[in-house]
């Protein structure tokens, strides 16, 4: 490969002559009236960008799915015919394991394979390079800490701690690790760990989760729990929602969200929100107080704290399935009535839910097939 500056030195007439061109060329058009405009590489719910302005967000069918298990705690993954997730010991304690299934005519099918790690309360599962990420809570001491382990397990194979301080709510995005501090700040590190860096240290913030490397949606709790966005470059911020917001996931451009109908309840009404209603107008330079109204659609009946997105349908957990043409009723139940089960995980072809006995004791998996509407039970916990 020639060297750059030396080329520089020995073509430096010709390079001359080309800025001088250029010069030429970019008075030319600025005459004319042609601004410079700042694009972004545009993939799957980026935000394209026109003269430093986003015009819109475009989540895809798998982005609302990650966020949905991401707003679940992403107490399970899958790869494959690999399931990872939680069950529980004799005693109750939790562990996290490996498991294989398969889908046959008589519905989905799991087994046990391999103990990952013990007495740990695992949460936000992320899986990369070989690698399975996650936040763990030590059962019996109750500390956290972000660790990573090798998927494909091996008998002496150990968890790795790349952060031990408290942590909670990890994602990823690109090749970095994010996740709330022991402040509730949000913070930054690289997939193999280390150079923790601050994103946004002036508040304590909840369910964080970046739209885009810019955009940041989040719970204030300083707020009364509301629902905000931030543009991080310039720390504009707006809030989207009033009142206690619980759970909130985006489809396409749109965020849909539980508001709580008063503080403290868990009586919650669906509502929806177009974020490309405040991105079309977007003004990257605005002062960080400036003010923006969303119009807010809203369901007529009530449900619990949280709900997950998979295609064309919601599962709400007042244990319900509700059309997307019909979601403000909440009327399509996919259940018999009086039946509880609570969505843990939504993927493409199935969905996790946790089966509640009398006792209102999570003793059961269960393995849903939305395109055949099929189920079937799988016992996951056992209790002493």
């Amino acid at each position: 490969m020639r060297n750059r500056s030396t080329e520089i030195v020995n073509h430096g007439g010709r390079w001359l002559i080309f800025l001088i061109v250029l010069t030429f060329f970019a008075t030319v058009l600025a005459a004319c009236g042609v601004k410079k405009v700042q694009v972004s590489a545009v993939t799957s719910g980026e935000v394209r960008l026109n003269e430093g302005k986003p015009l819109e967000i475009a989540f895809s069918a798998e982005d609302t799915r990650a966020m949905s298990n991401y707003m679940l705690e992403g107490r399970f993954l899958h790869s494959g015919k690999t399931l990872y997730g939680s069950r529980h010991d004799e005693s109750g304690d939790p562990y996290l394991c490996c498991m294989k299934f398969s889908a046959g005519q008589k519905g989905m099918h799991v087994r046990e394979t391999e103990v990952m790690d013990t007495k740990t309360d695992a949460k936000y599962l992320l899986l990369d390079n070989g690698f399975l990420y996650y936040l763990r809570k030590d059962r019996l001491s109750g500390n956290t800490s972000i660790v990573r382990i090798p998927s494909a397990m091996g008998s002496e194979t150990r968890p790795e701690t790349l952060y031990s301080e408290p942590c909670d709510f990890l994602f990823r995005r690109g090749g970095q690790l994010y996740f709330t501090d022991a402040n509730g700040h949000l913070c930054s590190m690289p997939l193999a760990g280390g150079d923790v860096q601050p994103v946004v240290s002036d508040k304590t913030i909840c369910y964080p989760y970046l739209l885009t490397e810019d955009l940041l949606l989040f719970q204030d709790d300083a707020d009364g729990e509301s629902l905000h966005m931030r543009y991080l470059p310039t720390g504009f911020e707006l809030k989207i929602s009033n009142g206690r917001v619980l759970c909130y996931v985006v489809k396409g451009s749109d965020v849909w969200f539980l508001r709580a109908e008063e503080l403290g309840s868990e009586k919650c009404r669906l509502c929806r929100a177009d974020l490309n209603e405040f991105l079309h107008g977007f003004d990257p330079t605005a002062r960080p107080d400036a003010s923006f109204q969303f119009t807010i659609e809203e369901s007529s009946e009530s449900m619990g704290p949280l709900f997950s997105i998979n295609g064309g349908h919601i599962n709400a957990s007042n244990y319900q399935t509700a059309d997307f043409s019909n979601w403000r009723s909440l009327a399509d139940n996919a259940w018999e009535k009086g039946y509880l089960a609570a969505c843990q995980y939504v993927s493409e072809d199935f969905e996790i839910f946790y089966d509640y006995n009398e006792e209102g004791r999570i003793d059961k998996m269960l393995f849903y097939e939305p395109s055949v509407k099929r189920r079937s039970n799988i016992e996951l916990y056992k209790y002493s």
